[in-house]
């Protein structure tokens, strides 16, 4: 094993949340000895499992980040197992250029990420205008100026995208300061933007109330849950009509094309949060987890983002997202929302915290 200066070291049983001194020869490391646990504590969240799957592997051979009282500093442990199963090597300081290899790693993978959540979320507001031009070069008059409108509209969106997300990339943000805001505007802002389709139709149950958010990415995730419903949501023509007479839902017609829609999107609040529902085909069980992943898509030319942007969003908000089966058989998505949503009792809506006993819910 290469000898240098370090701290020797090891870890009984190769435990790593143990770390036992036996020499310290690098007076610029100062690190804290752990012999009965909590060494994990020390180290960088991101890089915990890294240091875990090499202490499992073996020989240990890895860069991470650790820190004691003050800055987190990059080490380099290198060690190996003895007969005996413990861990013994020295850990000492990372020289510049493994912490900057590391660092060019990091740079790479998030621009791989972003090369693909630009590409997929510029998608929406292009297909948008293109749709509303060729439009415009059917119509006359008034019909044709509203559909060029749209078109600058989505145009517009765009811009704000190219300029959030490469404010993104460059500084690692996911969303700007938050504010208060009308959770209906951005619901309704974020469904023109996705097109208003002529064969999907949106309904608001009640009072959606006040959130504390960065409305420009709320509006980006709803965006992402309205067109994956509406490219996966076509029921079959003979389906019956579910929604009650007199309910709130048919009270809102105003909002939407009611019966003739090929596809309905439900948003409504919870006692925790808000959801957003549609009666398309739906999820299968096994896939409700698996829906999130960066990548997972069962349409032949999806790009598998559009939830894992989703997610990202609510986590970004310290919210969290789930999605479960709504009451019509199709899929039902629950943002808790913690304190960043007025109390339940502001609002006028009927919808309930479990899909079970969504009123007036969709079907995906």
């Amino acid at each position: 094993m290469e000898r240098r200066p370090g701290i020797a070291y090891h870890r009984p049983e190769g435990d790593p949340s143990r770390f036992v001194i036996e020499a310290a020869g690098e007076s610029r490391l100062d690190a804290p000895e752990r012999p009965d646990g909590g060494w994990l504590d020390c180290v960088a969240g991101e890089d915990r499992d890294r240091l875990r799957e090499a202490l499992d592997d073996g020989p240990v051979d890895v860069v991470y980040r650790v820190a004691a009282d003050g800055k987190p500093q990059w080490v380099h442990e290198r060690g190996r197992t003895t007969d005996g199963g413990d861990v013994v090597g020295y850990l000492f300081l990372a020289d510049e250029r493994v912490e900057r290899r590391k660092r060019l790693e990091r740079q790479r993978e998030r621009l791989e990420e972003f090369a693909s959540v630009v590409s997929h979320d510029l998608r929406n507001p292009l297909s948008v205008a293109v749709g509303n031009v060729e439009l415009a070069a059917e119509l006359d008059g008034e019909a044709s100026t509203e559909r060029l409108e749209r078109t600058l509209d989505a145009l517009d969106r765009m811009d704000d995208l190219i300029g959030d997300l490469l404010t993104l990339a460059r500084e690692g943000k996911t969303v700007d300061a938050a504010e208060p805001a009308d959770l209906r505007s951005v619901v309704e802002r974020a469904w023109r933007t996705a097109g208003e389709p002529a064969g999907a139709a949106l309904a608001i149950d009640g009072s959606l109330g006040t959130i504390r958010c960065d409305p420009d990415r709320v509006r980006q995730g709803l965006e992402n849950l309205f067109r994956n419903a509406i490219e996966h949501g076509a029921p079959d023509a003979d389906a019956p009509d579910t929604v009650a007479p007199g309910s709130r839902a048919e009270r809102d017609d105003a909002r939407r094309e009611s019966d003739d829609a090929a596809v309905r999107v439900r948003v409504g609040r919870t006692d925790e949060g808000f959801y957003v529902a549609d009666d398309g085909p739906g999820i299968d069980s096994d896939q409700l987890e698996a829906v999130f992943e960066p990548g997972y898509t069962t349409a032949p030319d999806g790009t598998g983002f559009g939830l894992a942007i989703v997610e990202r969003i609510a986590a970004a908000h310290e919210w969290s997202v789930s999605v479960t089966e709504s009451r019509e058989g199709g899929a039902r998505f629950e943002f808790r929302c913690g304190d960043s949503i007025e109390a339940a009792g502001a609002s006028e809506s009927e919808s309930e915290p479990n899909s079970p006993r969504l009123s007036d819910g969709g079907k995906r």
